[in-house]
C-alpha cells in the first residue's frame, strides 16, 4: 500500500499520477496527494516513476477477508463481522486514508464538482470510429494492431479504465509464455487440455489457439523481447502440472518481462496510430437495429460523457473480479456485464480462480516454483497434498491446493507454510527477481527482514476472479451483431490454469477478433442511435452522483465477505450457495439500491461494484446449477464428475432474470474423447 508522499521532495511533475493504473494519486495545486488509498494495490510503478523518491510503497496489502467461518458457520450474513471496512466504516485503512476520504465526501478535492445537488457537466463528446475496443491490455492492444495492419486506414479507438500506458495483464505478470513450437503438435496440447479440463475443451477453438501461438511468441521476440536459454542456445522450458506436452517459456531477465511486453506493443500503437484514450468507464453498449454500433462512457476525472459511434465493438475488458490485489484490482467484469445487458451468453462462470497467496503481500511466480520442488506444509509440517494426491502432490493446479488448504484448515491444520528447501539452486536465475517492479518487491520484503527464499511464511487462499465470460464463436463473434469480444472476458477455460496461458491466450484472441471484426465492418451503423436514447443513458449512470448513501467501498467489502467464505467459493453445497444468493439479494435491495457516489471517480467505483455484484450473481446462480465436480468447480453434495454434465453452463437474460442452461460439448464433432479426467487424481475425504 501507498504509504507517504513526502512533500518537501515533490516537484509536481506528475508523473506519479500517470503512472497509477487505478487513479490513486491526484495533483493537488503542485503536489502530488494520495486522493483515493483504498484502490492502491502496490504495483510500486508510481515510486519507479517519481523522479526525486519522494514516494514509499509499503510491500504488505491491504487485507481480504478471511475464508474462515463460513457462511453456514456465521451468525448472521452480513452483521456477524466487526473486521475493518465494513459497511459505516469510511474508506482506507490508515490515517491519512480516513482524511483523505472525509475530504472527498466534502468537496475539497480541488478541481472537481462535489456535493449533492450541484450542476453536474452535462456536456456530452461524441467520437466516431470504424472500430472501438473496450480495454487496453493485451488483448486490446493485439486485436488494434491486426485491425490497424489490415487495413491502415480505419479508424481504431482504444478506450480504457486506467492509464493510457497501463497494458493490464501485461504491466503486472512475469511476461512468461506458454508456446507450442512448429516441431509440435498442436493435437497434442488439445488432449492435455482435455485431460485438464475435466472434459470441457472446445477441441477445434484450442488447436487454433496453439497453432497461432508460436507466431505470437516470435511477434514478441522480434518487438524485443527476450526468453531464457541455456549454454547451447536453446530455450529454457518449464512443464506444467505435469502433463506431456504444455510448456512454460521463462523471460530471459525475471522481473520485467511483462513491462517489457506492454512496452513492445505500446510502440506498436504509437506505430500504427492507434488512438488510446484514458480513465474511461464504459456504462453501456449502443444498439440498433439489433446491432451493436457503439458505446456510452464517462471521463471519470474530469465527468465528461463519451459518446462512442463505431462500426464494430471489441471487449477487451479482462475477468470478473472482486478487487483482491495484486493483477486484478483493475478487471471486475464491467465488459461481462455490458455484453449480458445487450443480449450476449456467458459460460463457465461457476469455475473461479482461487490461489494460494502469502497472507500479507503478494508474489509473481508460483507457477514456476511448484513444478521445481516446492511444497505446502501444515503446522504439522506434513506435505499435506501428497495425502490427497500422491501422483500429483502440490505439482498441480492452485485450485485442487487451496481445496487441500480449506480441509486442512477445517481439521485444524493450519496455518499453512510453502516449503521450498527442495527447490535446486540451479534454478535460482528463474525464480529470484532480477528487474523491474519485481525486484523492487522483493528488496522490500527483505527490508522488512523477510527472505522469500528462505522464511517459512503463511500462506492463505484467496479468492482471485471469475472465469465467468462472453460466449463466442471460435473467432470472437458473440451472439449480438456487431459484438466482438477477446481475451480473458472471452470464455475458454473451466477455470484451473497454469503459467503464461492468459498471455498467449489474450494475444491469439485479440488477434482473431480484430480480424474478423475488419472483416465484418459496417460503416452504416454508426448513425442509428438517436440523442434523445443516448441522453437517457447518461441519466441513469449520472443519477446518483451527488447523492447520499452507502458508499462504494462499503458494498465492496459486503460482496467480499460474502464471496471469500470457504464454502461458498472453494467448498460449495446447495444450502451456503442458497443462502449467499439470499444474502445478495438483501444487498442489492438494502445497500446497493441506495448507494451514493461523492465524485466522478466514485461514480466510477459505484459502476465496479455494480458489475461485481452482478459477477456475484453469476457465479452462485452457475455454481448452483451445475450438479457434479470438475475443474474449477467442486460441490460436496455432488464431489463426483457426471456423464450427464458434460457440459458447459450458460447463462442467458430472460425477461430481466439470470437464465441457466446446459451447452453439451459436442464429442461428435471432436476427434478426442474424454478418456481421463484430472480431478480423478485428487482423494478428498467425504
Amino acid at each position: 500500500m501507498i504509504r507517504t508522499i513526502d512533500q518537501t521532495k515533490c516537484i509536481g511533475c506528475g508523473r506519479c499520477v500517470e503512472s497509477c493504473p487505478l487513479d490513486t494519486l491526484r495533483l493537488k495545486g503542485k503536489k502530488a496527494v494520495i486522493a483515493y488509498p483504498e484502490d492502491c494495490h502496490s504495483c510500486y510503478l508510481c515510486e519507479m516513476a517519481c523522479p526525486v523518491d519522494a514516494i514509499y510503497v509499503h510491500p504488505f496489502k491491504e487485507p481480504f477477508p478471511a475464508p474462515f467461518p463460513g457462511i453456514l458457520e456465521a451468525k448472521e450474513p452480513g452483521t456477524a463481522e466487526e473486521e475493518p471496512g465494513t459497511a459505516k466504516e469510511e474508506p482506507g485503512t490508515a490515517e491519512a486514508g480516513r482524511q483523505a476520504a472525509e475530504g472527498r465526501l466534502t468537496g475539497k478535492l480541488a478541481g472537481e464538482t462535489q456535493g449533492a445537488g450541484e450542476k453536474w457537466n452535462r456536456q456530452v463528446k461524441k467520437i466516431s470510429c470504424d472500430i472501438l475496443i473496450i480495454g487496453g491490455g493485451s488483448a486490446g492492444m493485439w486485436a488494434a494492431k491486426t485491425a490497424k495492419e489490415a487495413n491502415p486506414a480505419l479508424e481504431i479507438v482504444i478506450a480504457d479504465k486506467a492509464n493510457p500506458d497501463w497494458g493490464g495483464l501485461m504491466s503486472m505478470s512475469g511476461g512468461d509464455l506458454e508456446v507450442c513450437m512448429p516441431t509440435e503438435d498442436p493435437m497434442d496440447w488439445v488432449k492435455d487440455f482435455v485431460y485438464y479440463w475435466d472434459g470441457l475443451c472446445e477441441q477445434d477453438v484450442v488447436s487454433e489457439l496453439w497453432k497461432d501461438s508460436a507466431r505470437i511468441f516470435k511477434a514478441y521476440e522480434d518487438m524485443g523481447c527476450r526468453y531464457l536459454k541455456d549454454g547451447e542456445g536453446s530455450y529454457r522450458t518449464v512443464l506444467q502440472r505435469s502433463l506431456g506436452h504444455v510448456r512454460l517459456y521463462p523471460v530471459q531477465t525475471k522481473g520485467n518481462g511483462g513491462m517489457n511486453m506492454k512496452e513492445c506493443m505500446i510502440r506498436e500503437m504509437n506505430r500504427l496510430g492507434v488512438r488510446r484514450l484514458a480513465r474511461v468507464e464504459i456504462t453501456r453498449l449502443l444498439k440498433a437495429g439489433g446491432h451493436v454500433c457503439g458505446a456510452a462512457g464517462f471521463q471519470y476525472v474530469t465527468g465528461e460523457k463519451l459518446w462512442f459511434e463505431a462500426g464494430a465493438v471489441i471487449l477487451c475488458t479482462g475477468n470478473m473480479g472482486w478487487k483482491p490485489s495484486y493483477n486484478n484490482n483493475t478487471t471486475v467484469g464491467e465488459g461481462q456485464r455490458l455484453a449480458f445487458e445487450a443480449g450476449a451468453r456467458l459460460r463457465n462462470c461457476e469455475f473461479m480462480h482461487i490461489w494460494n497467496v502469502p497472507k500479507a503481500f503478494e508474489w509473481e511466480g508460483q507457477t514456476t516454483l511448484m513444478p521445481l520442488g516446492a511444497r505446502f506444509v501444515n503446522k504439522d509440517g506434513e506435505d499435506f497434498m501428497s495425502r490427497y494426491s500422491p501422483k500429483l502432490g502440490a505439482n498441480t493446479d492452485p485450485h485442487y491446493i487451496t481445496r487441500g488448504m480449506a480441509l486442512e484448515q477445517k481439521a485444524g491444520r493450519g496455518p499453512i507454510r510453502l516449503d521450498l528447501s527442495a527447490i535446486p539452486k540451479s534454478a535460482e536465475d528463474i525464480l529470484v527477481p532480477a528487474a523491474g517492479r519485481h525486484l523492487r518487491h522483493f528488496q522490500k520484503l527483505q527490508e522488512e527482514g523477510i527472505d522469500f527464499f528462505q522464511d517459512g511464511f503463511e500462506w492463505i487462499t484467496q479468492v482471485q476472479l471469475c472465469n465467468g465470460a462472453i460466449l463466442t464463436d471460435g473467432e470472437g463473434r458473440t451472439e449480438v451483431p456487431g459484438l466482438y469480444a477477446a481475451g480473458r472476458c472471452r470464455s475458454i477455460d473451466p477455470g484451473v490454469y497454469m503459467g503464461g496461458f492468459a498471455l498467449m491466450t489474450t494475444a491469439v484472441t485479440g488477434c482473431q477478433a480484430g480480424e474478423v471484426a475488419v472483416r465484418e465492418l459496417s460503416k452504416d451503423r454508426r448513425t442509428q442511435v438517436g440523442e434523445k436514447e443516448v441522453e437517457l443513458v447518461f441519466d441513469d449512470t449520472f443519477r446518483p452522483l451527488g447523492r447520499d448513501g452507502y458508499t462504494p467501498k462499503e458494498i465492496l467489502t459486503r460482496l467480499q465477505q460474502l464471496i471469500t467464505h470457504y464454502d461458498v467459493s472453494i467448498l460449495k453445497t446447495e444450502k451456503s450457495l442458497t443462502l449467499a444468493l439470499e444474502e445478495l439479494y438483501r444487498i442489492r435491495e438494502e445497500e446497493l439500491k441506495h448507494a451514493g457516489a461523492a465524485d466522478f471517480h466514485a461514480l466510477m467505483k459505484l459502476m465496479e461494484v455494480r458489475a461485481i455484484a452482478d459477477a456475484t450473481e453469476f457465479f452462485l446462480t452457475a455454481s448452483l446449477y451445475r450438479q457434479d465436480s470438475r475443474a474449477g468447480h467442486f460441490r460436496v453434495d455432488y464431489p463426483k464428475h457426471s456423464d450427464d454434465w458434460l457440459c458447459w453452463v450458460a447463462l442467458k437474460k430472460e425477461e430481466g432474470r439470470i437464465r441457466p442452461e446446459k451447452v453439451p460439448v459436442p464429442m461428435e464433432r471432436y476427434s478426442l474423447g474424454v478418456e481421463r479426467y484430472y480431478v480423478d487424481n485428487f482423494q478428498w475425504p467425504e
